[in-house]
């Protein structure tokens, strides 16, 4: 049979390559001999110690082995490179002090092709394992070169265990993205970044300590992502006028403000680190739903679901909601519920407890990663059929959690009877699809 692919033009197999991560395009170089050379063209460049060393590898001295296996790598496609720019360049490497001259030829590299999304990465993968409370200093420094040759051409940084100049940051006029990680960060770090960075548009902090208190007000930033990081005793006060659509927040449970803005398209808020019942988490987290009740795509934890509705104020019985897409981000089992949720305020049938407006009126999706077959979550899926009017598609994927001798915890048979119970019952939409996957 005729390669049809091979047969084009090599332009335009170029442009294929580009459009290719950079671990598929280095695929295509084993297609044929025509194809040794394009994926040299991509302009998607990836260099991660992931695709070389092995993370279980329980000895040290070959895993450093591995990395030099993948500094060689790197000198090898640097010297092969013709192309002039490149769009995306990624770094990650774990232990960059003993190889502090390559990662500064491999940074240079990127900086002279004047690349636009600059991905610098020398956290260490075990890091996401340990506690919270576990301090990393920055393992490498930005180079000072990099504030001034991309000046006028980055537009996305992301900079993980590495260490930086906060005042520099004015050089990067066009910087719309930035994602800092496991780095030593203060408020008034962030109040400057926020400063000298006009046309951000996007910021994701990601495991930074010493941040006591956040207080975005009036930058550009239409998402704001904030994953475990620490000290923020005092909270996070947001005060934006027009531009928030996206905001993520995940850790403990703090302070949540937003204020002075249009409606949050999507609001993703996990709390899993808490393990405990706490009495003043009640109050703070109805007030926050409070905020934000005109999203329109929200995603929450088990401990929303089982604290909310101890607060003073019955969240559910005010017409405050006003979700098209909820997502669980739970477990519905019974070590995740201390009560089984046929007696939770949330789904109980006695005519005094109404129907929250959201549910009735102007939900459309509910999505359930994780199903376990549980009798609360089949109860809780059961609840939304019986009263989601608006509901028009019920997306269920199936927990790939494995039992003994490697066999899932829901079989076929399972499924199918999980499924009949469901599509048995009344709905109140006439439009509702379910789909388990």
């Amino acid at each position: 049979m005729e390669d049809i692919i091979s047969s084009m033009s090599k332009d335009i197999l170029v442009i294929i390559v580009r459009l290719l991560p950079f671990k598929d395009a280095a695929k295509t170089s084993f297609l044929s001999r025509k194809w040794r050379s394009i994926w040299l063209a991509t302009r998607n460049i990836e260099f991660d110690e992931r695709h070389f060393v092995k993370q279980d590898e329980e000895s040290e001295e070959e895993k450093e082995n591995q990395r030099m296996d993948l500094v060689r790598f790197t000198r090898w496609w640097i010297e092969r490179y013709e192309e002039p720019v490149i769009h995306k360049f990624r770094l990650a490497f774990s232990n960059p002090a003993n190889h502090a001259d390559d990662m500064q030829v491999c940074i240079g590299f990127a900086v002279a092709h004047q690349v636009k999304v600059l991905d610098l990465d020398f956290s260490v993968p075990s890091w996401n394992e340990v506690s919270l409370e576990d301090h990393h200093e920055a393992l490498f420094d930005l180079p000072l070169f990099v504030y001034d040759d991309l000046a006028e051409n980055l537009e996305s940084l992301n900079l993980f265990s590495c260490d930086f100049l906060v005042e520099k940051f004015k050089n990067f006029r066009a910087l719309k993205n930035l994602s800092l990680g496991w780095v030593y960060l203060t408020t008034s770090d962030v109040n400057a970044l926020l400063s000298n960075c006009t046309v951000l548009e996007s910021l994701s902090l990601k495991r930074c300590w010493e941040l006591s208190y956040l207080d975005i007000s009036g930058s550009s930033l239409t998402s704001l992502v904030v994953d475990k990081c620490l000290d923020l005793e005092r909270g996070i006060r947001v005060d934006m006028r027009t531009t928030l659509r996206f905001f993520k927040y995940s850790g403990r449970v703090i302070s949540l403000r937003i204020e002075g803005f249009r409606p949050v398209v999507e609001a993703v808020l996990d709390f899993g680190l808490e393990f405990q019942f706490r009495a003043d988490c009640r109050q703070i987290l109805h007030d926050f739903i409070f905020t934000v009740c005109r999203v329109r795509a929200l995603t929450i934890c088990s401990y929303m679901l089982q604290v909310i509705p101890t607060a003073e104020k019955c969240l559910w019985a005010e017409p405050l909601l006003d979700v098209e897409h909820l997502t669980l981000k739970t477990a519905l089992d019974g070590y995740n519920i201390d009560l089984p949720l046929e007696y939770h305020d949330f789904v109980r049938r006695e005519p005094d407890v109404g129907v929250p407006p959201c549910v009735a009126t102007t939900l459309k999706v509910v999505e359930v990663k994780g199903f376990k077959g549980g009798n609360n979550e089949l109860e809780a899926l059961q609840y939304f059929i019986r009263h989601g009017s608006a509901l028009e598609k019920m997306a269920i994927s199936v927990s790939k959690e494995e039992g003994p001798a490697g066999v899932f915890t829901l079989g076929p048979r399972y499924r199918q009877k999980a499924m009949q119970l469901l599509l048995q019952l009344k709905s109140a939409s006439p439009r509702l699809a379910i789909v388990m996957s």
